[in-house]
């Protein structure tokens, strides 16, 4: 299938490789289909395109690069809408903020991550309680190391 994206141009994938997010996401409700891209370089991070809307694309990370134990924090009823079993592999990605006037201020939101089924390609948007940080610092303070003061957790704003 030919999917437009503004960014990357026209891209050739196989139907297998979409994800389907049968309530959206959090902003975006009637665009359902997803792809994850992977950046040219070796990179930690992915890109979250969208089939149905050519520009709307996210910058994503894998949680357990920023939180080894950060499955814990699901909850059975979260994810029943995902039809998962205990064999099925899952996928859980935060989506990415970088300030464009202060990249090294990158945050990922952990208080709404995407998660997918691996078997089905299903995936929801949860919202976790807000205890998890909604801006998370990908980058810490060397000289203190410390993450950035706006790591602190505030208000739902997805």
């Amino acid at each position: 299938m030919k999917v437009q994206t503004s960014r990357f141009g026209m891209l050739d994938v196989s139907d297998d490789t979409l994800l389907t997010f049968p309530s959206g996401l959090v902003g975006f409700p009637d665009f359902r289909r997803y792809l994850v891209l992977d950046p040219p370089e070796d990179a930690d991070y992915q890109w979250f395109q969208s089939v149905d809307e050519p520009s709307l694309a996210f910058v994503i990370m894998d949680v357990d690069l920023l939180q080894p134990d950060f499955r814990t924090n699901l909850s059975g009823e979260g994810l029943a809408e995902l039809d998962m079993t205990p064999a099925d592999p899952i996928s859980i990605m935060a989506v990415i903020s970088i300030p464009s006037d202060h990249p090294d201020q990158a945050t990922a939101n952990l208080r709404a991550p995407l998660v997918v089924n691996g078997r089905t390609r299903q995936g929801k948007q949860l919202i976790l309680h807000e205890s998890i940080s909604l801006r998370h610092p990908l980058f810490h303070d060397v000289a203190e190391g410390q993450p950035h003061p706006e790591g602190v957790t505030e208000a739902a704003s997805v």
